[in-house]
């Protein structure tokens, strides 16, 4: 009985130091969980999907008027459509160019990124909380966490594969397409979010 709490204990730590190993070292990761059951590959992403969610509800109560009880969500919606788009377009396109990369890495590789996006973004909530707390009425500080942490997310999930596509593949055509899929992340989530700043600032 008294030894089953430090197994555990230790066993979280060799969970959250897994975890932290995957987001240092991307490249070998993916490989790694490219090898292993689909649910083992996923499972770091919807433990980013859940905490890049969870954060930006927390920081999309803060508004102009003070706490919202419905959170402003536009960001994160732009965020979760342009990762329906651009991401089954970027396998589609990696089959296509024969590129030296599996799907099943590609899929590795972007449960990474979600991951680190999910990180992340909580890691920066306090920051956005300290904003929000000496700003007073400003209002641009006050809409700044709703935007800015699923932005910061996406930005980060954007970095975690290209870093992978280009370190296992270092063709021409890898290279633009791990660009491309930096670019269409960031032009899709644009399109999708602007009318919402437009609504705000007017």
């Amino acid at each position: 009985m008294g030894s089953a709490s430090p197994t555990a204990a230790v066993g979280r730590l060799d969970l959250v130091n897994s975890l932290l190993r995957a987001v240092d070292r991307p490249a070998r990761e993916a490989l790694d969980m490219a090898r292993r059951p689909l649910a083992v590959t996923l499972a770091p992403a919807l433990l980013g999907i859940f905490l890049v969610a969870a954060s930006s509800a927390l920081s999309g109560f803060v508004s102009s008027t003070g706490l919202r009880l419905v959170p402003r969500l536009d960001a994160l919606r732009a965020v979760f459509e342009a990762l329906l788009v651009v991401i089954p377009g970027t396998l589609v396109f990696a089959i296509y160019l024969q590129l030296r990369l599996t799907t099943r890495v590609l899929l590795a590789a972007t449960s990474i990124g979600l991951l680190a996006a999910g990180l992340v973004s909580t890691c920066v909530m306090p920051l956005m909380a300290f904003l929000v707390l000496v700003s007073g009425d400003a209002p641009v500080v006050l809409a700044l966490p709703a935007v800015f942490v699923p932005g910061l997310a996406l930005a980060t999930l954007a970095a975690l594969p290209l870093r992978v596509i280009t370190a296992l593949d270092t063709s021409r055509a890898a290279w633009w397409m791990s660009r491309a899929f930096a670019f269409f992340l960031g032009a899709v989530f644009l399109l999708r979010v602007h009318a919402s700043f437009l609504a705000f600032w007017l």
